[in-house]
């Protein structure tokens, strides 16, 4: 049996060994607290600030706008519950169908208890109208909230569009950027993007560590109270995982042409897949997505029962979102873009920076098989 190969990696990334090293240290020799004022808090401090910067830096933003959280969801959730807060006369918020669960069920939340969320309607790729977005608009519209790129379909959103309609408007904007960083440039001031949620483990970094940018002109009020954070966030910080963080960061400013080796890679799956099997769909936006994403459906074959034979095989691929792997109903995403999933479930294919052309040849190989064992079984010509 060959080693695993791993082609989930929108659902989370192995931690890079140069990441490892330089957290290690705040694991065990270099403890102290941030908030301390003696040598060995305030040297603590000092590196917070360092991974605070080129996280910045990677953004185009300041460093006093960026804020350390436990993870993306509580980026998105801190962003969404702070502006309806400060907006208290309004009731409206605008979305994608295709927001993270994070973002999904605090707008269910809120809908429940009075206010009005119009989903943006989403054609088969899971592409959005802009005009629709802006007839959406009303005086009573606190809040847009759209991701940068869907972690299930690899879609890409014309964010700088959205973040002008918002800005024309005065309306508050939220972007989720969690599939976005490390694969596309994100800049905050020319895209005018008010809040933004990112995550460490989807970028070869920790789980546990995630980021909220806040640009320093808009009102917040934190979801966890403190004095860490400069206010906006309470608890000690995680100085381990911020470390590490920062050494992701630093290694995706370094090496963004890692992607076009991904895409090629991602590229030549595809072609290969058409080449072997018949009767497939590729969901999504093709000629505007992440360049390492691919969901991919197989006439008559079960996306989960797929996913179970290839894992049989030592392949691991997903069915869709990580969040919802524990949830029988099909995604909302694949719901939203109408996708007829009784003949075409997709799995979902995500490459990273460690895989190869030969594990890509040995999983084609493995999924010709598989499909056509699956087929056989179920009688599908």
């Amino acid at each position: 049996m060959h080693n695993p190969i791993y082609l989930d990696n929108n659902a989370t990334t192995r931690c890079d060994d140069e990441v490892y090293k330089a957290l290690l240290p705040y694991l065990k020799n270099e403890y102290g607290n941030p908030s301390s004022i003696y040598s060995l808090g305030t040297d603590i401090k000092e590196k917070i600030k360092n991974s605070r910067k080129k996280i910045a830096e990677l953004i185009n933003a300041n460093e006093d706008e960026i804020v350390f959280t436990s993870c993306a969801s509580e980026s998105n959730v801190s962003a969404i519950m702070s502006a309806v807060k400060t907006n208290k006369n309004k009731r409206h918020i605008i979305a994608s169908p295709l927001e993270h669960a994070s973002i999904i069920e605090t707008l269910k939340y809120l809908e429940k208890n009075g206010y009005r969320v119009t989903y943006l309607k989403v054609d088969d790729r899971g592409r959005i109208d802009l005009n629709e977005l802006e007839q959406s608009i009303s005086k009573d519209t606190l809040l847009i909230t759209i991701m940068m790129a869907n972690n299930e379909l690899g879609n890409i959103y014309p964010i700088k569009e959205i973040g002008d309609i918002a800005k024309k408007n005065n309306i508050l904007f939220h972007c989720d950027c969690v599939q976005a960083l490390g694969k596309i440039k994100i800049d905050v001031n020319l895209q005018k993007i008010d809040t933004l949620s990112l995550s460490g483990h989807k970028i070869y970094a920790p789980k546990g560590i995630g980021v909220l940018y806040i640009r320093k002109s808009v009102p917040y009020i934190p979801l966890i109270f403190g004095h860490q954070e400069n206010e906006r966030r309470g608890g000690t910080e995680n100085v381990p995982y911020i470390v590490g963080l920062g050494k992701a960061v630093e290694l995706i400013k370094n090496n963004y042409d890692i992607n076009k080796k991904i895409e090629n890679l991602r590229d030549y799956m595809e072609l290969e897949i058409k080449n072997k099997i018949e009767d497939i769909h590729i969901y999504g936006d093709i000629d505007n997505r992440l360049p390492n994403t691919s969901s991919i459906a197989f006439k008559g074959v079960n996306a989960e029962n797929l996913m179970l034979v290839l894992e049989s095989f030592n392949i691991f691929v997903s069915t869709g979102s990580a969040c919802n792997s524990k949830n029988k109903a099909p995604s909302h995403v694949l719901i939203a873009c109408h996708a007829d999933l009784k003949n075409y479930s997709p799995i979902r294919i995500s490459l990273g920076k460690y895989n190869t052309k030969e594990e890509i040849d040995i999983f084609v190989k493995r999924l010709e098989s598989s499909v056509n064992m699956i087929r056989k079984r179920t009688n599908i010509q």
